[in-house]
């Protein structure tokens, strides 16, 4: 499985630090470091909203890059919702609201700088909606490949109990099951989109303890007899308290007091 941490490049320079202290001339193929930089910049804040920012030359100058280079980055960043472009006005840094969160690049990005963590808040209530209404649907059409599928997805849990970091790896399998089977792939493209950026946030998602472990695994058992059951409101129900159960646990200090 890809590691979200392991992809994301080294934190990118300060804008202000590089427009003082101009790079030399980089090769083209790095001009993922101007997108980078100008995006850590602008959602962890150092550039604020309104923020009109260097001309096209200077940020050559600053990057070491071609025009080319500027201009095209320039125009991701549009693309992205981080910033407007307007002829004889200059280029200014967008409102958060004009975000596309669910660009990969600007959402990790918010999930690591969200010290406040609202924007892991935000995702949690999406997954959980979502999920939760995908778990009713699979208890209403699920088959009996499905289930067996769900059923050893479960056991595989079962077998890794004393085994976080499996533990894990077998839980999100296990969901994907639930999803895949709900036979709605926009949802499941939604939560695989968004899902990984907040598991590779430590916040989000800190070292499991066995008991935390155990806890988790109460849930899935619950979602499972739901779901075999053909239970569509005890479905969507389990799905939702296993989420939000979870999430409030970690974010609350709870599980730290776990043995």
């Amino acid at each position: 499985m890809t590691n979200i941490g392991e992809m994301r490049p080294k934190m990118a320079s300060s804008l202000t630090s590089l427009v003082a202290n101009p790079a030399p001339p980089r090769p083209t193929t790095l001009g993922v470091a101007v997108l980078q930089t100008l995006t850590d910049n602008i959602v962890g804040g150092e550039l604020a909203p309104g923020t009109t920012l260097p001309t096209n030359p200077e940020l050559c100058v600053a990057f070491g890059v071609s025009r080319t280079v500027v201009r095209e980055s320039l125009k991701l960043l549009e693309e992205k919702g981080l910033i407007r472009v307007r002829q004889g006005q200059g280029t200014t840094v967008a409102e958060p609201s004009q975000w596309n969160l669910l660009d990969p690049l600007v959402l990790e990005a918010a999930v690591r700088y969200d010290e406040k963590l609202e924007i892991i808040d935000d995702l949690v209530d999406v997954r959980v909606g979502l999920e939760s209404l995908m778990a009713r649907r699979t208890a209403q059409r699920i088959d009996d490949q499905q289930l067996a599928e769900l059923r050893e997805a479960l056991a595989v849990l079962e077998s890794l109990l004393d085994q976080p970091d499996e533990y894990l790896l077998a839980d999100i399998e296990f969901h994907d099951v639930i999803l895949r089977s709900s036979g709605n792939r926009l949802g499941r493209s939604i939560i695989r989109t968004v899902h990984p950026y907040a598991r590779a946030s430590a916040r989000y998602n800190p070292h499991m303890r066995l008991a935390e472990i155990a806890l988790s695994h109460e849930g899935h058992l619950n979602i499972f007899e739901k779901i075999s059951a053909h239970d569509e409101d005890g479905a969507f129900i389990a799905m939702h308290d296993h989420i939000t159960s979870g999430w409030l646990r970690r974010k609350n200090g709870l599980s730290g007091d776990l043995p």
